[in-house]
């Protein structure tokens, strides 16, 4: 079996060479896909991430998820603790150049995403590569490994392109599954246990 860094580097070159006529077709079709689950329709709150280096689009997703009223997070991340937090975002010009040059929130503790019981979250994960169990590889940093860690509570579909999904990933025990793997041509659905 291929290392997590071995597919890593596969599935980056793989998606480097996307068209973005492709990158923008496969991201409508799975923005659309998204929007229609129950997950998404019931969610409260809605842990999305700002799309970077070919990563499905997210625009979309926020656009649908303003006009529903819905309460959308963006992570930021602290480099010396190498942990992530969420924090409101009601405009995209409320994103920064941050970690990586990837767009993130400015940092305002008011706005800092606390979960609640009564309210519905569904966090949106980005990845590399994922696979037909519900496992994900992202970056390395194990930044959403570590936010969710503690917050098992929350809903997780992890947004990816058919290419994308290879047939197994190897596991560490931090490593956690998602509830759901969208892609543009079929949703992934897994069960807890």
């Amino acid at each position: 079996m291929e290392t997590k860094s071995e597919i890593r580097k596969r599935i980056l070159e793989v998606r480097k060479g996307l068209t973005d006529e492709e990158v923008t077709s496969k991201s409508e079709a799975i923005v659309q896909k998204v929007i229609k689950t129950p997950e998404y329709k019931e969610a409260d709150n809605i842990l999305l991430y700002a799309d970077f280096c070919r990563e499905v689009m997210t625009r979309g997703i926020f656009e649908d998820a303003l006009l529903h009223r819905k309460r959308i997070y963006f992570p930021r991340v602290d480099k010396l603790t190498n942990t992530m937090e969420f924090y409101q975002v009601i405009s995209i010009r409320q994103l920064v150049r941050g970690y990586m040059d990837i767009l993130e929130p400015r940092e305002d503790i008011r706005s800092r995403y606390q979960f609640q019981p009564k309210e519905d979250t569904l966090a949106i994960l980005p990845g590399v590569a994922f696979d037909t169990s519900g496992y994900r590889i992202g970056y390395g940093k194990g930044f959403y490994d570590k936010f969710l860690a503690n917050r098992r509570q929350l809903s997780t579909m992890a947004l990816a392109y058919s290419c994308q999904i290879i047939d197994e990933i190897p596991k560490d025990e931090h490593d956690i599954k998602m509830d759901k793997i969208v892609t543009e041509e079929i949703i992934y659905s897994f069960l807890r246990i």
